[in-house]
């Protein structure tokens, strides 16, 4: 029986070659963000962004 982290790295590892094949098709497309949106949408401070991943763990 698999463990819940060997569960989750393999979900992940598959959704990310779902990424990569559709790139490969280019059915998805990755862009920048314009200034407009990068200006609506300003990154979080390094602290929001542990915080956040420590509420997840629990």
């Amino acid at each position: 029986m698999k463990s819940t982290q060997d569960r989750q790295r393999e979900e992940r590892e598959r959704k990310l070659a779902e990424i990569r094949r559709q790139l490969d098709q280019g059915t998805l497309v990755i862009r920048k963000m314009t200034a407009e949106e990068r200006k609506a949408n300003p990154p979080r401070p390094r602290d929001a962004r542990s915080e956040a991943r420590r509420r997840r763990r629990v």
